[in-house]
């Protein structure tokens, strides 16, 4: 199966798109409900453009920088084709459109890594700012392709509302051979419950918008939902055992989460790394990429021509079984993997996070492998699935550690003072030595106290009852630097 090509980079398009696209996007036109009304071109005037570059700029300041071999294989065509006419972050995208390919393809297709038997399930977790994260724009623009290619899938095999693990299984249809347990409706046992998924189907993909609430769910004494997760990322079958056991066999379940930095780094606590369950997962730090005040999203022409390429690829993809390596593609997964399992030998947060770094990096590639339809992972989908983790790994790194260099130097020298805390005199003079703007200070000095980095307290001067109080900064008590815990010591 011929890839297609990969659309030209502009000359001089910077690594990261930091512009913006006036309102003359070329509108669709629809042959059933007639021509779409042109929205005329508007020229932004330059204080208008300057706002928003600053906009996309300091939105995008705190991603890691990325290899755009991620976009190397099919998949990243399709982001490329798409990402024009979206205000979404490419890595977004494209981690959506992995999510739910993952799922489309079923269980056939998978790896084996030693004894373990891996689906292609990648399981992202988005994660970007309210707002100028456009987290929600990926998402439509991979949705768009999606409801082209198969409407069915879109519509029947995505759902969202995990609560429980109990919930989980009962998603999937009762009364299939596959399926025991007790059959309880509303209206007493023995009715059976509008199944969610097509019969026979055990295909789901679990969006969750909001994740942080998902995350407060599997707090609660007796969820069971994580170790129910932990059980689905392997595949195959799912129980619960209590009041109402439950077996589902054969299911095959992928998750894409949304969550901003402030709401991982809040609710997310040790034991739930310890735990295991978010080592499954994939982070994606994204932001906006772009001003689209008109956009009326990619031309359902292009979409049409996109998906009758897409649904012959899932078609002969999801009828592949064990999938391999080339002899090149070998040679590289030896040196990815000592590099990918370097990640578990630490007992830090970020560390314990990409434990499975290797494994996840084997899913992508035989996921690019299986949309082209062999059976063989080449080194150019190796490349390109290593480039995704490689993101993943640091924009963990992001979301738990300070990605600012200058912040991150600043909570360093407040740390270093201990509990005696350093005052805005010595920051100011001390570390930057006279050399940044008092409001620059501010700002990241604001930045590390609501990231609960550092605390800002005052000091009177001694023996007098007046006198102007002094600023004093202290690091959080049981703030680490390195690891950045930050479920602990909460002010």
């Amino acid at each position: 199966m011929s890839k297609p090509e990969t659309p030209p980079v502009e000359p001089g398009e910077a690594r990261r798109r930091l512009h913006l696209v006036p309102d003359s996007t070329p509108q669709p036109t629809r042959e059933a409900a007639g021509p779409v009304p042109a929205v005329p071109a508007l020229a932004l005037d330059p204080e208008t453009e300057r706002r928003a570059l600053e906009e996309i700029a300091r939105a995008r300041s705190e991603l890691p920088d990325r290899d755009e071999a991620m976009f190397g294989t099919y998949l990243g065509s399709l982001v490329r084709r798409l990402e024009p006419t979206s205000e979404a972050d490419p890595a977004n995208i494209l981690a959506s459109l992995m999510a739910a390919t993952g799922v489309y393809l079923g269980d056939g297709p998978h790896m084996r890594a030693g004894d373990d038997r891996h689906p292609l399930l990648v399981w992202p977790m988005v994660i970007g700012r309210t707002g100028v994260g456009r987290k929600g724009a990926g998402w439509s623009a991979a949705k768009r392709l999606l409801l082209a290619t198969d409407p069915d899938f879109a519509d029947r095999n995505i759902h969202s509302g995990l609560t429980s693990g109990e919930g989980l299984t009962q998603a999937f249809n009762e009364d299939e051979a596959g399926a025991t347990g007790p059959d309880e409706g509303e209206e007493g046992k023995g009715k059976k419950r509008a199944s969610l998924l097509p019969p026979g189907d055990r295909r789901l993909l679990a969006f969750e918008t909001e994740w942080a609430t998902v995350m407060a769910r599997m707090k609660r004494e007796g969820n069971t939902l994580s170790a129910t997760l932990r059980a689905a990322w392997e595949g195959g079958n799912l129980s619960t055992l209590g009041v109402n056991a439950r077996i589902v066999r054969d299911t095959h379940v992928g998750i894409l989460a949304h969550i901003t930095p402030k709401e991982f780094q809040a609710k997310l606590s040790a034991s739930d790394m310890a735990g295991g369950t978010y080592n499954r997962f994939l982070p994606v730090l994204v932001a906006q990429t772009q001003f689209l005040p008109n956009s009326t999203g990619a031309d359902p022409a292009l979409l049409d021509r996109l998906a009758v390429d897409l649904r012959a690829r899932l078609a002969a993809g999801a009828h592949l079984g064990q999938l391999g390596l080339t002899r090149d593609a070998a040679a590289l997964w030896q040196r990815l993997y000592v590099e990918f399992g370097g990640y578990s030998a630490d007992d830090g947060p970020i560390e314990q996070f990409l434990s499975r770094a290797a494994p996840n990096c084997l899913r992508v590639a035989g996921l690019h492998a299986a949309l082209d339809g062999v059976e063989l992972i080449t080194v150019e989908h190796l490349a390109a699935a290593a480039a995704f983790v490689r993101y993943a790994v640091d924009s963990a790194r992001a979301v738990f550690t300070t990605s600012n260099p200058k912040l991150s130097k600043l909570a360093r020298f407040i740390a270093d003072a201990g509990p005696a805390g350093r005052a805005r005199t010595e920051i100011s003079q001390q570390h930057f030595q006279g050399n940044e703007k008092a409001a620059d200070i501010t700002a990241w000095l604001d930045q590390l106290a609501a990231d609960d980095v550092i605390t800002k307290t005052f000091q009177r001067p001694e023996g007098r009852k007046g006198g102007r109080a002094t600023e004093i900064y202290v690091a959080n008590e049981h703030y680490e630097l390195t690891n950045n815990a930050p479920d602990q010591g909460k002010r």
